[in-house]
């Protein structure tokens, strides 16, 4: 038999009217700006991973595409982020909702830690067992260096979302 263990705790957070106004501002302003910033990535992984597409290598067919789908968690932390201001009603927080707000920014940020390292080993091992071994190119660091923007922004996301929704109250 399992026990169970129930967790009774406030289910909303008092916050003054201006604190609420800020943190529903704040929630559509920088889900607004990682959606803008995760399809413009998306736009420049494609362009420069497509420059460096090489006929008849595998590796790079599946590369450049890894690296845009790398973007698609980056796209949903900031439609989570956007959304998430849903969870502020009146000048109340409501608990269980920013919980699952912050879940969610770290699932998000893990899957895009996760695709983007997996799209850099692709495009890594594609400029090593390519027809000739070759050193990287310029563009090759600019992939990688938009891959790893990805992975800063997801952080940010994560950090914003947990910032903006303590379910404790700041300590003063």
């Amino acid at each position: 038999m399992r026990s169970v263990r129930v967790v009774n705790g406030p289910a909303v957070r008092w916050i003054s009217e201006p604190g609420a106004r800020e943190l529903r501002a704040s929630c559509t302003r920088l889900g607004a700006v990682l959606i803008a910033a995760a399809v413009v990535l998306a736009a420049l992984l494609v362009a420069v991973g497509l420059s460096l597409s090489t006929y008849g290598n595998a590796l790079n067919a599946i590369a450049w595409p890894l690296g845009v789908m790398s973007t698609l968690p980056l796209l949903l932390s900031g439609v989570v982020l956007a959304n998430a201001r849903a969870h502020v009603r009146g000048e109340h927080l409501d608990l269980a909702g920013a919980r699952k707000a912050r879940r969610g920014l770290a699932v998000l940020w893990v899957c895009t830690c996760l695709s983007a390292l997996f799209a850099a080993g692709a495009r890594l091992d594609a400029t090593r067992f390519g027809p000739q071994d070759r050193a990287l190119l310029p563009a090759d660091w600019i992939y990688l260096l938009l891959l790893a923007t990805a992975i800063v922004l997801g952080g940010v996301a994560f950090t914003a979302g947990r910032t903006l929704f303590r379910t404790t109250p700041p300590a003063r």
